[in-house]
């Protein structure tokens, strides 16, 4: 197998892994008992800086919101994030997840 062939390989698996987080992150979220957190979209993970770790950004579904408290928050279910990812995701080690909360004005066009 060329060099070339095992990154593009590599990157559809980690555009996979990434999806696949999303999904879970996403799922978790809605179905979550914490208004703060329930507010939230997952609007991006991408590899950072590969599938083993990924970053999920995420933007409030109306208006503003405080990102130390999402943070703060998220880190209080860590737990229970990463074994929803882990049930999901198709491999044998979830991956560590990072999170930043974004200002929705800068993904209007996503949302």
């Amino acid at each position: 197998m060329s060099k070339s062939h095992r990154g593009r390989v590599r990157g559809h698996k980690d555009r996979q892994v990434c999806r696949q987080v999303a999904d879970a992150v996403g799922w978790f979220l809605a179905e979550v008992d914490d208004p703060v957190l329930s507010d939230l979209l997952v609007v991006q993970v991408d590899p950072a800086p590969s599938a083993a770790r990924v970053l999920v950004t995420l933007v409030p579904a109306q208006g503003a919101i405080d990102a130390d408290l999402v943070l703060a928050r998220l880190r209080d279910r860590a737990d229970d994030l990463r074994e929803e990812v882990a049930a999901e995701i198709h491999r044998k080690h979830a991956p560590e997840l990072a999170f930043r909360v974004a200002d929705r004005t800068d993904w209007s066009g996503v949302v």
